[in-house]
């Protein structure tokens, strides 16, 4: 009778130590997932953080050129990273003629340049950056061709690509940017900005 009952228990035991391992594996399983979760949210945290400086510093290298003198020239390393898929991810400057914004994020003024950040797949659309106010104070073109930048035959020319911020087409991507004011006016009057960015391999 006393063998009975413990070949019983020994069978229960048995019974249940697959249960208990796969129980085991479930939950090993979460924590894994958890943990996985947790250290990419910190990565995207840490990477828009970087991007959100990274941003600000060429937002006061614009405002520098375009308020300081003729000579004020910025070189500008534009060291960032993807947050999300890269293909989908998006640095524009744009100037906007709406009140409501411009008095969101600029204070006031019925026009106002942006530093935007937007990640657009064509499902998923967000800003996971406020948009950044370039606060100038009067209207700025941007030259678009590069040897209009340079005096004929600098040999400088060959290491840059004129890029205008603010069209759509444009996205500015990581890389090396000098800025600088043109000193001649365009043919409206207005100031003109060269925005180049230094050619890969160059």
């Amino acid at each position: 009778m006393q063998i009975n009952r413990l070949l019983i228990k020994s069978n229960k035991a048995q019974a249940s130590a697959p249960f208990e391992v796969l129980v085991a594996v479930i939950l090993m399983g979460f924590v894994i997932l958890a943990g996985t979760w947790a250290l990419i949210n910190l990565s995207q945290s840490t990477c828009i953080g970087n991007k959100r400086e990274k941003m600000s510093e060429l937002k006061e290298a614009i405002k520098e050129v375009v308020m300081g003198s003729e000579l004020t020239i910025k070189n500008i390393s534009f060291d960032i990273q993807p947050c999300f898929n890269e293909r989908y991810e998006y640095i524009n400057l744009i100037t906007y003629s709406n009140q409501t914004k411009c008095t969101a994020y600029c204070g006031g003024g019925n026009t106002c340049t942006l530093l935007e950040y937007y990640y657009d797949d064509e499902k998923t659309k967000k800003q996971p950056i406020p948009p950044i106010c370039v606060e100038l104070p009067t209207a700025v073109e941007y030259e678009t061709s590069t040897y209009n930048c340079f005096i004929e035959g600098d040999p400088e020319a060959e290491k840059w690509v004129a890029i205008n911020p603010e069209s759509f087409e444009t996205n500015l991507k990581q890389g090396k940017y000098q800025l600088f004011m043109k000193s001649t006016l365009s043919s409206n009057g207005a100031r003109q900005m060269c925005f180049l960015k230094r050619n890969r391999g160059v």
